[in-house]
């Protein structure tokens, strides 16, 4: 039985073709060619996100290093941060590490995992939900893109636009938007930027970093300063994984890319929302990535995830996910959710296999869907 791949946050599968190889022949390049590749591999990413130049990005060994190693050198003692409850546990704890000298509030969010900017019910308008959260200590914003659990796309655009009107610092992670949602670091007003070369990038998700504007490099020592900030030494074999998806990404289009894995997502939402006991967690069809969750009435999460694994070979996660906060803000805590992650690679017929499985776990199941919770048409 072939195997149905969907955890692809966590770890993308396949690669970009070519990528494992092409990772493998970069160990044994020469030194100028090396530099060549590396050189490129910054200049694809500072194009991909419209960044201030190829010298301003960073490697480090994952996404959440480069939270920890910008975090921790932006934030001092006194200072405020206004932060998403849709954050992952790497940013959260790093945040509650810090706790005693730096101070942060949580952002409004509904239940879908969207900002609220402004409650229309208390007459608001603009960033008033947002402006009551200010403190003449608070130095920046931290936004998740989008949530690793639910797929929720979050106003990172229009939070960058009040980061710029009170002049404080904008940081955003784009490790689960990158390649899927157009980014314009620039333009928006975004001072550091962190990615992953998982995920949409479909390369390794070992292999992260950050891209820091002009402003937000006052705070890192400078231009210059960010090479103490690079991962040293280099994984090699990563970044040329890295650098291969990218070409593949320029072959096969970033439109296709995308829209297929859009595709693939919606048409899950689609077709599960109408099995007996099947509840979509978050948006519905917009405002969102090709990540999906879902809760059911006839078996926990861990149950599921292991039961598509045994019985039906798909691959799925469970869980919290890295995002224990997000939980909580979407309702889902401590319970966690099954998520189902999409990518170019993923096939119709992956989804009627999922849909397929879906009915029959439910029909053998002996426990009675909640009608209250039931999709409506």
């Amino acid at each position: 039985m072939c195997t149905v791949y969907l955890d692809q946050v966590a770890k993308p599968f396949p690669m970009a073709d070519g990528a494992e190889a092409a990772g493998k022949q970069a160990v044994s390049m020469d030194k100028e060619n090396l530099q060549a590749m590396i050189q490129n591999t910054k200049e694809q990413l500072n194009s991909l996100f419209h960044g201030p130049g190829a010298d301003y990005v960073v490697f480090t060994e994952g996404v959440g290093a480069a939270f920890d190693k910008t975090l921790r050198s932006i934030l001092k003692k006194g200072d405020h941060v206004l932060v998403s409850p849709m954050e992952s546990d790497a940013v959260m704890n790093i945040l509650k590490d810090m706790e005693g000298n730096v101070a942060y509030s949580l952002l409004p969010c509904n239940e879908k995992g969207q900002l609220v900017l402004f409650d229309e019910e208390k007459g608001e308008k603009g960033f008033e939900a947002v402006e009551r959260l200010m403190r003449p200590n608070t130095k920046a914003i931290i936004i998740n893109h989008a949530s690793e659990v639910c797929g929720t796309v979050l106003q990172v655009k229009e939070m960058a636009e009040f980061a710029r009107r009170k002049n404080l610092l904008m940081i955003a992670n784009t490790a689960q938007t990158a390649a899927f949602v157009p980014i314009f670091m620039n333009i928006w007003g975004i001072d550091i930027l962190t990615f992953s070369g998982g995920y949409g990038l479909l390369a390794s998700e070992k292999i992260g970093g950050f891209i820091a504007s002009e402003k937000a490099c006052e705070f890192l020592g400078g231009k210059e300063g960010l090479q103490s900030f690079e991962m040293n030494p280099l994984d090699i074999e990563r970044i040329g994984q890295l650098s291969r998806a990218f070409e593949f990404i320029k072959e096969t289009r970033l439109f296709n890319l995308c829209s297929t894995a859009q595709k693939r997502a919606e048409q899950f939402i689609r077709k599960v929302q109408h099995v007996n006991g099947v509840h979509i967690i978050g948006p519905g069809y917009k405002d969102r990535i090709p990540v999906v969750s879902i809760q059911t009435d006839f078996m926990d999460e861990k149950e599921l995830e292991e039961a598509l694994k045994k019985q039906y070979s798909i691959v799925i996660q469970s869980g919290l996910h890295g995002a224990e906060q997000a939980h909580k803000t979407l309702g889902t805590w401590p319970r966690g959710t099954a998520r189902f992650s999409f990518t170019y690679f993923n096939t119709e017929s992956d989804i009627d296999k999922i849909t397929q499985a879906l009915w029959q776990l439910t029909v053998h199941s002996d426990k009675v869907p909640d009608v209250k919770r039931m999709p409506k048409e």
